[in-house]
């Protein structure tokens, strides 16, 4: 069998900025040449890595500034979605070391690269929640337009709402919200054209 080597950069991915949740941020001080250097080090850095949603509860909209938060293919993440193909930058560089990712985002301590997502649509909506279900970025079913608030919407955006079950299952949210009633707010929403990601 042949293996193909042409790029999979064929023009029609969309590229994102995301926010890389690389673990545990590891910082040390060592001497060079022109005096020390300071280092913070990911225990699991994404540089050109393929990625997946982060499931984690801090991911709310507000918390990431609305972008979407990816993570290394494991067991608690949801959708892969693509893969980094620009040199991560620190948002934010650590001086001390890092275990807590909720500190992190809201210190601003983590990375940011382009992400090479795969082909789907991608949208800012608005969400009414109904105490229905947690709001978990990657996770289908969960999640159902609400044609007549879309349609009285003023703004433009779509309106989705949470739900017991049968909701789309091609429709997922980058972000996280925990079940409740009446809370608004925005998240992006994604339809999927990939696979899940199993152990």
């Amino acid at each position: 069998m042949t293996i193909s080597t042409i790029s999979s950069d064929f023009g029609f991915v969309t590229k994102m900025t995301c926010i890389l949740k690389e673990g545990t941020v590891t910082c040390g001080r060592s001497l060079t040449a022109g005096g020390y250097l300071n280092t913070a080090t990911p225990a699991t850095p994404l540089d050109g890595q393929w990625v997946a949603l982060s499931a984690n509860a801090a991911n709310t909209f507000d918390a990431t500034g609305g972008l979407p938060v990816v993570t290394a293919l494991e067991d608690d993440v949801h959708l892969m979605i693509g893969k980094v193909i620009s040199t991560p930058v620190w948002v934010k560089e650590p001086t001390a070391s890092q275990t807590e990712w909720a500190d992190m985002l809201a210190a601003g301590y983590y990375r940011v690269a382009t992400v090479e997502v795969f082909p789907m649509s991608i949208a800012k909506a608005t969400l009414v929640t109904a105490n229905a279900n947690d709001v978990i970025p990657g996770e289908v079913g969960i999640l159902d337009v609400d044609a007549s608030a879309t349609a009285a919407a003023t703004d433009g955006n779509l309106s989705v709402i949470d739900v017991g079950s049968a909701g789309s299952n091609d429709m997922f949210s980058f972000h996280y919200q925990a079940k409740a009633q009446g809370v608004i707010t925005s998240i992006l929403i994604g339809r999927k054209g990939f696979g899940t990601v199993t152990a």
